[in-house]
């Protein structure tokens, strides 16, 4: 009998994992057959590989031999059949794998069939398969077993002691690392997990290699209106929150304020920083520059930066209203976290390194590059963000900024820009009646029901409920890397 029990299955190293197999598990009777299908990148050559030995699963074991035959369905059937029948004689149990959907190979009775996909194994029930009732039901115990969890679950304030505590132990002290952690977990708590505590072994491993200092402290030198941010290469997050204090309690003040943030790393999602804005009832605009990962529309190689644009605009309600966008057809995080969770992405969201649509989260960190949204109008919207948070915040400009994966030995050097404008300086009482009429004016342009989120935030709304009492999801690669999955 061939088991596979709990197989998982990553390459990289800690922080970026990708996950190629998840929690698979397979029992196969002595003398079956097993056939694996499953499209392009899949993950067939992964487990070809885990069952010859010659890669060793993250976690999992496997009992048996099996013999691997690749490209079943084009193997011709006379060599298949003396294929088969070796395998036997020498007691192993014979593992095809094949592409084509309605490849059977061996006769029925004898066919254990199963779908790769996502990283999972998956039945496949054969409704053409006779009763034969003058043979062992060698079938009875044969069967592609529920996958093991893939993710864990922690309420939000679990999550962010947890992630404190790593942070810590790292160096960093108690202030700081309780900030990072609430700016992570609030983004898995909004459903960004592209910006949540998958982040956060990448952050470590950037402080062991020294591209983080995590007891650094940011230093803000004000002029008037405007004021700078010396983040010192310490963790991004303290000096994004400085900024946005600094900026929005002077726009209150004055009217108008900007800050520019210098010699940052990388400061989570951008909307997290909201906070002060809404105390404060200041308009924020808030702009990020990070390393190379867009192609420009066109081009093959990912030569700028998937920037960060983020509004936030005031409320008489416990939530402001706001907008946060990454100039790229998807945020560069979310293909991360699939790669996480061992999922295919969307198609149109990555192009591989040849310049070559593919769904294969793992061709981000093999030289592929996210497509700039919106043709060359995004182009425009992403060199905006280049100027203001590049060039006028940061000093720099994204092909100058590195990347905190592939070089975790140096600071980022990344650049952000806060401007807040209070409503008041500009003859506005508050913005709820307006923004009133922009939601119903978006909604009256549906000649029936609307779509079922039509408006920014809404989502964003729907997750946190859900992660409130749910709790937030947490990949098992994350927690392995972190020491959680025990």
């Amino acid at each position: 009998m061939l088991t596979i029990s709990d197989l998982v299955v990553t390459v990289g190293g800690p922080g970026d994992e990708l996950v190629l197999l998840r929690g698979a598990d397979l029992r196969v009777a002595d003398g079956d057959t097993v056939v694996i299908r499953g499209a392009r990148g899949a993950g067939k050559s992964t487990l070809a590989a885990v069952l010859r030995r010659e890669l060793r699963p993250r976690f999992g074991r496997i009992d048996g031999r099996a013999l691997v035959i690749d490209d079943a369905d084009r193997v011709p059937p006379d060599r298949l059949a003396e294929l088969l029948e070796s395998c036997r004689a020498r007691g192993e149990t014979p593992v095809l794998l094949a592409a084509d959907e309605h490849f059977v190979g061996v006769p029925r009775p004898a066919e254990v069939v199963l779908r790769l996909a996502k990283g999972m194994l998956i039945a496949e029930p054969r409704t053409d398969r006779p009763d034969r009732t003058d043979r062992p039901d060698r079938t009875a115990g044969t069967e592609a077993q529920a996958p093991a969890p893939a993710e864990l679950r922690m309420a939000p304030d679990e999550l962010k002691r947890k992630a404190a505590a790593a942070l810590r132990e790292a160096g960093c002290p108690d202030e700081p690392a309780a900030l990072v952690a609430d700016v992570l977990v609030e983004a898995d708590v909004r459903g960004h997990h592209s910006h949540g505590i998958g982040l956060l072994p990448t952050y470590l491993a950037r402080v062991a290699a020294g591209g983080v200092d995590p007891a650094a402290a940011p230093v803000l030198t004000e002029e008037g209106a405007t004021a700078r941010v010396d983040a010192q290469g310490g963790f991004g997050q303290p000096a994004a929150a400085l900024a946005a204090d600094w900026c929005a309690a002077t726009a209150a003040r004055l009217g108008v304020a900007a800050v520019g943030v210098h010699s940052n790393n990388h400061v989570g999602m951008m909307a997290a920083y909201r906070w002060p804005f809404q105390r404060h009832g200041v308009v924020g605009l808030l702009l990020n520059v990070s390393g190379p990962s867009l192609a420009a529309p066109g081009a093959l190689k990912p030569t700028l930066g998937s920037n960060a644009v983020c509004m936030v605009t005031p409320t008489e309600k416990d939530e402001p209203f706001v907008v946060d966008f990454a100039t790229g057809v998807v945020a560069i995080g979310k293909i991360r976290a699939a790669a996480q969770r061992g999922e295919p992405i969307p198609a149109g969201w990555l192009q591989d390194a040849a310049g070559r649509p593919t769904l294969d989260p793992g061709d981000l960190e093999r030289g592929g590059s996210v497509p700039v949204f919106g043709d060359y109008k995004g182009l425009c919207v992403t060199l905006i963000a280049e100027v203001l948070a590049g060039m006028l915040g940061g000093q720099t400009v994204s092909p100058l900024v590195a990347k905190q994966r592939a070089q975790p030995a140096r600071p980022m050097n990344c650049g952000q820009l806060f401007v807040g404008m209070s409503p008041g300086a500009f003859g506005l009482d508050q913005t709820d009646k307006l923004l009133g009429v922009l939601h119903d004016a978006v909604l009256d342009g549906y000649p029936g029901a609307p779509p079922d989120l039509y408006f920014p935030d809404q989502l964003e709304a729907r997750n946190s409920a859900a992660a409130r009492e749910d709790g937030v999801p947490v990949p098992m690669s994350v927690a392995a890397a972190l020491g959680w999955a025990r």
